[in-house]
């Protein structure tokens, strides 16, 4: 992998610390690795599932670069899962907030802003709030940098 340029000086750090321990584990245990042991965890698209898949492709489609040296410094699952949880939150502020300019957080907020909505039409518009903000929150957090 040395004729791989680097980007991130750190990421470039942190991945020849994790082959230099890979080497000494080697030595100290030779049965316990081969020689073809990556010192990093390889991910593909199947190996992840739901917001972390949707992270993975983007990062491979728009940023081939910093998704190679991200696998290879072992920081990817890490920022997989900052990715997903970051995600969640924002989905609930932005659900909380198409909720109230919705007038869908009580029934009684409800049937003031328009007496003519029933209880499905309020759950059907909950139901509507919730896709579009998972939608906003997905653009927002994972189509980004």
């Amino acid at each position: 992998m040395d004729e791989m340029t680097w980007t991130d000086p750190q990421l470039k750090a942190r991945y020849e610390e994790n082959s230099r321990k890979l080497e000494r584990l080697k030595e100290t245990l030779p049965n316990l690795y081969s020689e073809d042991a990556l010192p990093y965890k390889v991910f593909t698209t199947n190996s992840v599932h739901g917001i972390q898949r949707m992270r993975l492709i983007w990062l491979k489609e728009h940023h081939p670069q910093r998704f190679r040296e991200m696998m290879m410094a072992n920081v990817l699952e890490e920022h997989l899962r900052d990715i997903e949880t970051r995600t969640r939150e924002r989905q609930a502020q932005i659900m909380d907030q198409l909720m109230e300019s919705r007038h869908l957080l009580n029934r009684t907020d409800c049937l003031k802003a328009a007496p003519q909505l029933t209880d499905l039409d309020r759950l059907n518009g909950m139901n509507e709030a919730q896709s579009e903000s998972m939608s906003m929150a997905i653009h927002e957090v994972v189509e980004s940098f």
